[in-house]
Parts: structure tokens; sequence; C-alpha cells
């Protein structure tokens, strides 16, 4: 049981990197069909991401455990969705399917609400409790990932009641970014810590 969570640990750690350096990629690049590949890479590889977190921190509280993953997988399915349809063809086959104008009108919305940051800051501030809780990681990176999860929520709630107000701001992404490269690194390159293999949350 430990190995095979200090294996979905890896995984995690990996893929937290891989993810960021593949998005901030497609953000920098200025050939739009490149940057959407990019884009459209960094969510697929959310789901292994997400499914990492799952299985190193189910242990703990399942049910909070698959709410986040829930989340996470819901964010990495709009974020696919939301990229496929920046490609010419793919929106022409989505306007032209009988779902078609539903979904881009879903997707519409999320563009305009940053639904998917939100659902993503959701399923993160849920990851980063349980590793406050777990002391899987150091307590310091645990800490600092819930403080930039919660800042960059409280930035998504201020958009969707104030559009004017900047869901991506500096301060909770850039919080989130120094959060993610530390947490990954951890838990790419050094164990979980050996203590918390006990069950002590609970079945919630």
């Amino acid at each position: 049981m430990a190995l095979e969570r200090q294996t979905w640990a890896r995984v995690a750690g990996l893929m937290f990197l891989l993810v960021l350096v593949v998005d901030l990629t497609g953000l920098a690049v200025t050939r739009p069909v490149l940057s959407r590949t990019l884009m459209l890479s960094g969510s697929i590889l959310t789901v292994p991401l997400a499914l990492g977190l799952y299985f190193t921190l189910k242990v703990f509280r399942p049910i909070t455990s698959a709410f986040a993953l829930t989340c996470r997988l819901i964010e990495a399915l709009v974020g696919i969705l939301a990229t496929l349809v920046g490609f010419d063809r793919v929106a022409t086959a989505f306007s032209s399917a009988a779902f078609g104008k539903p979904l881009l009108q879903f997707l519409e919305w999320n563009r305009a609400t940053n639904f998917g940051a939100f659902i993503f800051t959701i399923g993160s501030t849920l990851f980063f409790l349980l590793f406050v809780r777990s002391r899987s990681i150091p307590r310091a990176l645990a800490w600092l990932g819930l403080a930039a999860s919660l800042a960059a929520f409280t930035a998504c709630c201020m958009h969707l009641m104030r559009p004017h107000f900047p869901a991506m701001n500096a301060v909770g992404w850039g919080l989130m970014l120094l959060a993610e490269v530390s947490t990954g690194g951890w838990l790419l390159f050094f164990p979980l810590r050996q203590d918390t293999s006990r069950p002590e949350f609970g079945s919630s």
C-alpha cells in the first residue's frame, strides 16, 4: 500500500510539473495551432495528475478525495472542449451537430465566467487541505498550496459576482504557480512522510 501511494505521488509530482511547462509554453507561443495543441495537452495531462493526487490521499478521506478528483476531472474536460473548439474544423463539426449549439453556448459561458478555473480552485483547495491534514509533505508546502488555492478561489468568486474583477489575478495565481512547482518537485523527488499511514481522518 505504501509503495503504491508513493508511486502515485511521483506520478502526481511529474504531472504537476509537466502540466505547468506545457500550459505556460502554450500561453507563450504565438502560433495559434501550436498554442492550442499545447493547451489541449495540458488539459489531458490534468487527468493523470488528478488520479495521482486521488490515489495518494484517498486513504485519509476517501469521499473528500473523490470530490476533489471529480472537480479536477471536470476542469480537464472543460479545458479539453474549450481548446478543441478553437480548431476551425472541430468548431464547424460542433456547430452542425445536434448537441453542438448548447455545447458552444456552455463554452462561451465558461469563457465569460472562468468556470473551469473556479472548479479547479475547489479541487485544488481540497487536495491541499488533505496534504495539510495528512502531513504527507512538509507543512510549509501544504499550507502554501492551501493558501494559494484559497486566494485563487476567492478571485474566481469575485469575478463571478463582479465580472470586471480579474479571475486570473497575479497574487492568487502567482502563489499557485509557486505552490504547484514546489509541491510537484517534492512529490517527484522525495518520499511521502511515513507517519501518514495512520487513517486518522475517518471515512469522509
